[in-house]
């Protein structure tokens, strides 16, 4: 059984909705990543997107799911550095949207609270819990592996192959088909802004 879930933003400016997704076709995952921290840092976002080791829960699918319904002109892009991840928000409210890669990757990672509905039942459990080495308190504290697992790795590696050869990544609604370049141009944050949204990770890693 398959399930349509909305995505907003709070303000309810931007919407969209995942169709047809299901736990067999969705990585429901929690990310304590240095980056996905620094991201909902650059937000002033934290309190909703962090769990209280830093984790950023992502529900991991085909970009061919995703649908932008209302308010396009809303949806803002960042990347940390030149070369990462491009990170998508509404641009009206800060909601933290989606992580993609580039457009030649069929993949999409939909962050909470932009997307409703998250369940067992809609997209099965956390599957997994990487990058801990980056949490408040350590690995051992979140209950996380410390990078990310081979056989996860490897098993995420496979469906994206299966996407592509099925060419999922010209179907992503974040990106032009024709010319591979992001709808929106990503704003790639100066070192100055880098490393100011650095030391309020590093104050927030030291508190509590």
């Amino acid at each position: 059984m398959t399930h349509d879930l909305e995505v907003s933003c709070r303000c309810g400016k931007l919407r969209g909705v995942a169709r047809g997704v299901s736990p067999s076709l969705v990585n429901r995952a929690v990310c304590y990543c240095d980056d996905c921290q620094l991201f909902a840092f650059y937000l002033g976002d934290t309190d909703e997107v962090l769990d209280k080791f830093g984790g950023s829960e992502i529900c991991q699918m085909s970009p061919t799911h995703l649908e932008i319904t209302d308010g396009a002109e809303n949806l803002a892009c960042v990347r940390l550095r030149p070369k990462g991840l491009y990170r998508w928000y509404a641009g009206c409210c800060n909601t933290p949207l989606a992580n993609t890669l580039t457009s030649a990757v069929p993949f999409v990672g939909l962050i909470r609270p932009g997307i409703k509905g998250v369940s067992e039942a809609s997209v099965g459990p956390v599957r997994m819990r990487i990058h801990g080495r980056h949490a408040k308190g350590g690995a051992q504290a979140a209950g996380a592996h410390p990078k990310a697992p081979l056989s996860a790795a490897f098993g995420i590696l496979l469906k994206l192959l299966r996407r592509r050869f099925a060419g999922e990544h010209k179907r992503h609604p974040l990106f032009d088909p024709e010319s591979g370049r992001a709808i929106v141009k990503p704003r790639v944050l100066e070192a100055k802004e880098l490393a100011e949204v650095e030391q309020a990770r590093e104050r927030w890693l030291h508190t509590g």
